[in-house]
């Protein structure tokens, strides 16, 4: 048989007679909590003069060459025929020779994107959610469908309706949600990668939204300025600054030091000094700021507004004065720095590889990958161990050589899908994949989400308008602290925990609202975070029924076959084949060929249709 190696697009030297132990698998059952590569095992490689250069001098006692700890790409080619590409060699040892392995399939996909977060590879594409997290930007979020990411009201054990009208809604201890589904389109046009399957189709899918991970402090402000300013006038009156002046050498104006969204509230008054002589007595005055030395724009004696303001930018605050007689004037001013929301900081500790194995497992999902065209079909547990088209391949089967009936110490009777939780004993929302054989371990955890769990307490009563209240989910962002001798709770932010969510939109009047902006607004939608069909239980109950054909009372059959080479090299991972001799049906969990044999591992799958 002709080997050809390339490695970074330079042939590798072999041995004439190169003889590769290759193994084939698309997602080895016994491991659900991953997906696995194809692969070859150990083989040896001449340490030629070519290959040295290539390697970059390993081996050599003092070289730097880094190629044992990078993934170098690789293309192996068995009688021409391009059998593994975009794969990769790792070098395991040197003596006299190299020891070398080639690995290819999802691993592929999954190396482009090792140790990689979605904040810092994702990040030209999520400035376009980053945000400033204000009232109007809230409510745009309830009436505007086509954006990727929203504010999902639930209760995340901060205050959910405004202080001074408990019949408002408070938008300041809510955080955005971002559509999963607009991640993993992201990842994988990122990874210059196309995909198919079923499950896009799905609710589950297309409704399953993530949290931002930090919680706003408190109320969610920075308190950039307060101040009040008092200035005396006579008759005729005068018009000027109020004087204020902070961070501006001493000049009149409050000087920006942070780019970013700023709620200014302003209360100001006029009086006349008492007494008024007869006669006397007429007052007309008005309020105004100029920005950078601009030109004077009005505002209402109390006013409240936001402004966007970049980093050195000057705001004075004027006033004038129309009177027959002599007063004062006086103004209070506060600006806070509302939040700007950026998922591209705040996903900087998102590993990408994380996201896709929690969409893997949640839809128990198998990626049938094409390295060469970049296209990722996948399949669900239904599709593989139901539905998937059949073979006959009696005619290839040389031997049954060994028949087992577990998965090595891969399961357990109970086989927990779990999430984490900030309470580390509570475990309401996991599932469990139940196996009949008692000769297992009584428990095993196969897979831990990223996220946390809602609570475990009832769902929170959300009153919505006077004729309606919902009951919602509690997603824990906050802990609840009393503070001494006072009613007042402080919220102490919860750091770094996503949840999963499902929107629901309601059409009813609301009234939208925030402590921190004093302002609020009505409108006719709100979208509610729910943990509806996110349990465990619901998951391993829709996705992994078919699964339990495979698991359940499993038989696993080592084989000996008789394959033409044309056909393993074209091999289709996804068919049940069906084997005469042993009047089952079942799939191909690996195989493994040289040059001398060809030996597999066949899974049963019970009560396959034929």
């Amino acid at each position: 048989m002709i080997v050809e190696l390339w490695v970074d697009g330079a042939s590798v030297d072999l041995y004439e007679n190169t003889n590769i132990k290759h193994t084939l698998q698309i997602n080895d059952v016994a491991e659900v909590k991953d997906r696995q590569a194809s692969y070859t095992n150990s083989f040896k490689i001449p340490k030629s003069a070519k290959n040295v250069r290539l390697f970059g001098g390993l081996g050599i006692h003092s070289s730097t060459s880094n190629i044992p700890y990078i993934k170098p790409d690789a293309l192996l080619k068995i009688e021409g025929f391009d059998f593994l590409t975009q794969a990769w060699v790792q070098v395991t040892s040197t003596d006299e020779e190299y020891s070398v392995n080639i690995y290819s399939g999802i691993i592929e996909f999954f190396k482009k994107f090792e140790n990689k977060t979605i904040g810092d590879e994702l990040a030209a594409d999520l400035t376009e959610i980053n945000h400033n997290k204000n009232l109007s930007t809230v409510i745009a979020t309830q009436n505007d469908d086509t954006l990727k990411y929203a504010y999902l009201f639930a209760d995340f054990n901060g205050r959910t309706h405004r202080k001074s009208n408990s019949n408002v809604v408070n938008i300041d201890f809510v955080v955005p949600s971002v559509l999963v589904s607009y991640l993993f389109d992201k990842i994988h046009s990122k990874a210059g990668y196309t995909f198919t399957g079923e499950f896009l189709t799905y609710e589950d899918y297309t409704n399953l939204w993530i949290s931002y991970p930090k919680a706003p402090e408190d109320d969610g402000s920075t308190v950039y300025f307060e101040g009040a300013k008092s200035v005396n006038f006579s008759s005729p009156g005068n018009d000027d600054s109020l004087g204020f002046t902070f961070n501006n050498s001493g000049s009149n104006g409050i000087k920006v030091q942070d780019t970013g969204v700023y709620n200014i509230q302003t209360n100001g008054i006029a009086g006349l000094n008492e007494p008024i002589p007869s006669g006397f007595g007429i007052l007309y005055y008005e309020f105004f700021y100029k920005l950078n030395g601009g030109p004077l724009i009005s505002i209402p004696n109390n006013s409240n507004f936001q402004i966007s303001l970049s980093e050195n930018d000057v705001i004075d605050f004027y006033y004038s004065v129309s009177t027959d007689w002599n007063g004062s004037i006086s103004m209070s001013v506060s600006m806070k720095q509302t939040e700007d929301v950026l998922f591209t900081e705040e996903f900087k500790d998102l590993k990408i590889t994380d996201l896709l194995k929690d969409v893997y497992n949640f839809f128990g999902l198998t990626p049938d990958i094409d390295n060469v065209r970049k296209t990722i079909n996948y399949l669900l547990n239904k599709e593989r161990f139901k539905e998937a088209a059949t073979e006959n391949w009696s005619n290839y089967l040389v031997s049954i050589d060994n028949e087992t009936y577990k998965f090595g110490s891969a399961y357990g009777q109970n086989n927990l899908f779990k999430y984490k939780y900030n309470d580390q004993e509570d475990s309401q929302s996991d599932g469990s994949l139940v196996i009949q054989n008692k000769n297992l371990d009584e428990e095993k955890t196969v897979f831990t989400s990223i996220t946390y769990s809602v609570e475990k307490e009832l769902l929170s009563d959300f009153y919505v308008n006077s004729s309606l209240t919902q009951k919602v989910s509690i997603y824990k962002l906050y802990e609840k602290e009393p503070q001494d001798g006072s009613t007042e709770l402080k919220y102490k932010p919860l750091s770094k925990r996503y949840f999963y969510l499902r929107m629901r939109k309601v059409n009813t009047s609301v009234v939208i609202g925030s402590d921190i902006q004093n302002l609020e607004s009505p409108n006719s939608v709100i979208k509610f975070g729910e943990f509806r069909n996110l349990a465990m239980s619901y998951i391993i109950g829709k996705y992994y029924s078919d699964f339990l054909n495979v698991i359940n009372q499993s038989v696993i059959w080592n084989v000996t076959l008789n394959v033409p080479y044309p056909k393993l090299l074209k091999l289709d991972m996804t068919k049940v084949l069906y084997f005469d001799q042993l009047q089952q049906y079942c799939f191909i969990n690996k195989i493994s060929f040289d040059d001398n044999k060809t030996t597999a591992e066949l899974v049963r799958i019970k009560d396959f249709r034929s």
